[in-house]
């Protein structure tokens, strides 16, 4: 495994667009149930975004789409977790469980950065 394929943002943003729709809507409408549909309406809403910046873009329009999208969530988690803030009466980022989503809103955010100002010959070789 080369460095290309662990730094693709197209992977990353349809891996943290299938985690949001399954754990950000599915779990907690199970866990919540439909006492909370404003906030589970807008997790969907950000799913549909993710996949939409993976599915219907690419090259520099999809790193910079990624570092805008993810990088304000990861730096939220840190946030959360720095300082114990809820959500919804629950822990919004407890340690060590925010570990896993810090890396998985974070790797896109770092390809987008990293990809901000490629040129379009990288861009299509990426595909």
């Amino acid at each position: 495994m080369d460095m290309s394929s662990i730094l693709n943002t197209k992977i990353w943003l349809i891996i943290i667009a299938v985690m949001h729709m399954l754990m950000g809507v599915g779990a907690s409408y199970v866990q919540m149930g439909s006492d909370h549909l404003a906030l589970i309406g807008f997790f969907a809403a950000v799913g549909v975004y993710l996949f939409y910046a993976a599915l219907m873009t690419e090259g520099q329009e999809q790193a910079r789409l990624a570092a805008v999208l993810c990088g304000p969530v990861f730096v939220w988690f840190v946030i959360c977790a720095g300082m114990g803030l809820d959500m919804a009466g629950e822990p919004a980022a407890p340690f060590p469980q925010a570990i896993l989503p810090m890396i998985i809103w974070g790797m896109p955010a770092l390809c987008g950065v990293m990809g901000w100002n490629m040129n379009e010959t990288e861009s299509s070789s990426d595909a």
